[in-house]
């Protein structure tokens, strides 16, 4: 698992995303800091700005307050 900060936006519908931070990363998954306030569905895209906007698809594993565990389906975030 790496330590870094890259911008990203949780695309919750059509026409609504929501900003997040992505951190803690590895191969299969990470943290991403998203307010508590935002409900989070099991499954959902992640578009990652420093991959030049490249989407994956995560599966939520865990939320405490404005942080949520993500594991990557499919291929996943490049660690490099």
């Amino acid at each position: 698992r790496r330590r870094l900060i890259q911008q990203g936006r949780i695309v919750l519908g059509p026409d609504h995303s929501v900003a997040c931070l992505i951190a803690d990363v590895s191969a299969g998954g990470a943290r991403l800091r998203v307010p508590a306030r935002i409900a989070l569905p099991e499954t959902f895209p992640l578009v990652i700005a420093a991959q030049d906007l490249r989407t994956v698809t995560v599966r939520l594993r865990w939320r405490r307050g404005d942080f949520a565990g993500v594991t990557f389906e499919g291929a996943g975030f490049y660690v490099g």
